[in-house]
């Protein structure tokens, strides 16, 4: 293990990335448009499907028929007593096709077993007989959950199968035989003739189960299983292997989460489930049968002095974060405290209105005396397309340093869905191992030193994203547009999340293509100075940009530099010489041209004005080469430009303090608003600071003992210069009569609410 750890923490810059998984690139373009491409991402397991060349979210299914996906779970005709070749028919979801036992094989082959590949919660069991033959007259139809025979030292004898129930029918007539099951637990069905009826043919086999039990995949798709005991007053508290914590989502009802205490503790559980992916849940079903403890030998005690729940409280979460960091949970269901619960009760349900759940939480307390106690399952149901789901690419090689140009994608988002695409690059990159239990969940190498041996699965090496990446970049809002992350760069990565707020909707991905090629130059460092600004008051500034050009660099002759702040150029230097351009202003900034590119290294000086209103206020350039497409360009990264100041950064602080607002005016302090066209109006003028995200701004008259009289406007609003016009009315509409008021501007703050006042005088 120590060379394991050593190789861990190894950077190593790669020359070559022979050992990453291929990506395709054809004429200076990286696509991803096959089923092939997607399944190299690091995708939800049976959340997307990829089969078809593009991702698209699985729709979560009710009331389906677990027959029809049985082989999804490993399952299918378990085994048949004749004609074996056509067992098959009898699950194929047609009423078109049959089996028909052999009339010349002797009765005790007259049957069939299907195994569903998982124990699902069946409402009902329906027989097809196909239509133009005779059903059979004299049978019978064994059902199991799938419990074994066991020794008589107690253990379950591998191979076996014990049907735990079973319905005999004599002269029947019926096409189609139906079994209301409860929602009890199943997993086997197995259909055998107790006399011969020439010519029958079963047609179909169908099993109508709540819906796709959620629980099952969940750790497949990143999810996982976690149970903690609270022992006693519940100071001592200890996580459950996890080897075992996920018998409670395999879908075999025989393996189980059990606890045995002594006598006078209080034992208390909690399991926390991850489903890995942003469902729409409304129904939680936890299956406490006693089938994988022993009926025979010593070890049968244990199960015939089993309990379930004593009582417990089922909580829910989609994700979200609580002020604390935790998750904010809302809760589903409980159970009250009873002894009846204990072993009158052996399935436990909870239903509640249809929500957004990633998280499901089940707090209970199981006994009071030293009997163990288990939990076989549990099953998660809801319907519609996934709320949300994030999928990622490997780390595509562009086969040297490259610049990114656009980034273009083909899909689908009906109302209410969306696509958020990110990306990020990065040169460096790092050697790591992952840690595999046994049974194939990645563990951390901690967890992995103390599982015995025989639990320890593989170890893979990977390369991941070294110290020099990008953090990822806002979602893109079109496809085509230029690409965020910084360039150049070897190596790039893509992150796709698919959004729904209708459960009934969802968005679809096509296809993702970049567009790159050699960079305009080889490398680029900028820094913005001064560092700092008063805010609310126009500064000049100097933007400084030094570019780096080799033999293959493309050069550049157009210079964009933009900001959420307003800008004004005033000059350019190149190498400290005054050069010509030609402005033109944009969204958000300008943009200059030369007349003949830069294709040397050079240190470019642009002086501009700004007014600032918010906190560390980027200023970002981007270089283009008019002669190439019009997307071709490359960011400017930040960093030391020029020697002769001290920045290295692209963005200008305001200084460090707790105003909101500044510059509060008034148009007038003496206000008329008698209609006559003159002093009918008051504005106010002031500057709102520091606020990048919407907040609202209350601005209201009072009169002199304090009580408002009239809210001028209480708009969400963000940082800028700002102007509120009042006409002098209150809510009702009436002019507020004459006399002093005050008026009062006040913004809620993160820690504190802001608030000024001016007075001001009404006459008429």
């Amino acid at each position: 293990m120590d060379k394991v750890r050593a190789k861990i923490r190894q950077i190593v810059r790669m020359a070559c990335a022979a050992f990453l998984i291929p990506c395709t690139v054809s004429a200076d373009q990286l696509r991803i448009d096959s089923a092939e491409a997607w399944r190299q991402w690091t995708l939800p397991g049976d959340a997307v499907d990829f089969e078809l060349g593009g991702l698209k979210p699985v729709f979560t299914r009710r009331n389906i028929n677990a027959v029809a996906n049985a082989s999804d779970f490993a399952g299918g005709i378990r085994a048949v007593g004749s004609n074996a070749r056509d067992g098959v028919n009898l699950i194929d979801g047609t009423i078109e096709t049959y089996w028909a036992p052999d009339l010349e094989a002797p009765l005790e082959d007259w049957w069939i077993e299907v195994d569903l590949g998982r124990v699902v919660s069946a409402q009902r069991i329906e027989l097809h007989f196909a239509s133009t033959s005779e059903p059979l007259e004299f049978f019978k139809i064994l059902t199991s959950d799938g419990e074994t025979f066991f020794s008589n030292a107690g253990v379950g004898i591998e191979g076996t199968l014990r049907y735990n129930d079973r319905r005999l029918y004599s002269f029947n007539q019926d096409q189609i035989v139906e079994i209301d099951f409860g929602l009890k637990p199943l997993r086997h069905i197995r259909i055998q003739a107790d006399k011969k009826t020439p010519g029958t043919q079963f047609s179909e086999l169908r099993v109508e189960s709540v819906g796709d039990n959620l629980s099952l995949g969940a750790i497949e798709r990143g999810g996982e299983i976690v149970v903690r005991s609270l022992i006693g007053s519940g100071r001592d508290e200890r996580d459950e292997n996890p080897l075992i914590s996920r018998n409670l989502v395999d879908g075999d009802i025989t393996s189980y989460w059990g606890r045995k205490e002594g006598r006078g503790l209080l034992p208390v559980g909690r399991f926390t489930l991850d489903l890995g992916v942003l469902y729409w849940i409304d129904r939680v079903r936890l299956l406490g049968d006693f089938t994988g403890l022993p009926t025979t030998g010593e070890q049968a005690r244990a199960r015939f002095g089993s309990i379930n729940y004593l009582w417990y409280h089922m909580t829910g979460s989609d994700g979200s974060l609580a002020p604390d960091g935790s998750l904010r949970w809302v809760s589903l269901g409980e159970l009250p405290e009873s002894p009846r619960n204990q072993r009158d009760i052996v399935h436990f349900e909870e239903r509640f209105p249809l929500m957004k759940l990633r998280y499901i939480r089940l707090l209970f307390g199981m006994t009071t005396n030293a009997l163990s106690g288990t939990t076989a399952e549990i099953q998660t149901f809801g319907e519609g397309f996934p709320a949300e789901l994030t999928a990622r690419s490997p780390i595509y090689d562009l086969g040297g340093e490259k610049a990114v140009s656009t980034i273009s994608w083909r899909g689908t988002s009906p109302p209410a869905t969306r696509v958020e695409i990110r990306s990020r690059t990065g040169n460096a990159l790092v050697e790591e191992y992952v840690f595999y239990d046994k049974n194939g969940k990645g563990v951390t190498e901690r967890k992995y030193d103390k599982l015995i041996p025989s639990f320890r699965g593989k170890i893979d090496t990977v390369r991941a994203s070294g110290d020099d990446w990008s953090n990822w970049s806002r979602a893109y809002d079109t496809s085509g547009q230029f690409f965020l992350s910084p360039g150049p760069r070897r190596y790039v990565q893509l992150e796709t999340r698919f959004l729904s707020d209708d459960p009934s909707a969802t968005a679809t991905l096509d296809d993702i293509s970049l567009d790159f090629g050699n960079p305009l130059a080889e490398q680029t460092r900028a820094e913005v100075f001064p560092r700092q600004a008063l805010p609310g008051e126009k500064g000049e500034f100097t933007y400084y940009l030094q570019s780096d050009l080799d033999a293959t660099s493309l050069g550049f002759d157009q210079i964009e530099l933009s900001s959420s702040a307003d800008l004004t150029f005033l000059a350019i230097r190149v190498d400290g010489e005054s050069a010509s351009v030609d402005l033109e202003n944009i969204d958000g900034g300008f943009k200059l041209s030369f007349a003949n590119a830069i294709a040397r290294s050079a240190l470019v000086e642009i002086d501009f004005e700004s007014t600032l209103y918010l906190n560390q206020t980027r200023f970002d350039a981007n270089l283009f080469n008019s002669a190439l497409t019009p997307t071709g360009r490359q960011q400017v990264d930040p960093g030391d430009a020029s020697a002769d100041i001290e920045s290295e950064q692209v963005f200008v602080s305001l200084p460090i303090d707790e105003r909101l607002f500044s510059a509060l005016t008034l148009s007038t302090r003496i206000f008329t608003p008698n209609g006559d066209g003159i002093g009918d109006h008051l504005l106010v003028k002031f500057d709102l600071l520091k606020v990048l995200n919407p907040r609202p701004v209350e601005l209201g008259v009072y009169d002199m003992s304090g009580r408002r009289v009239a809210l001028i406007s209480d708009a969400a609003i963000t940082a800028g210069r700002q102007k509120i016009v009042c006409d002098g009315r209150n809510p009702e509409g009436r002019t507020v009569p004459p006399g002093l008021y005050i008026l009062q501007i006040e913004v809620a703050g993160d820690a504190l609410t802001h608030t000024e006042s001016r007075l001001i005088s009404v006459v008429y």
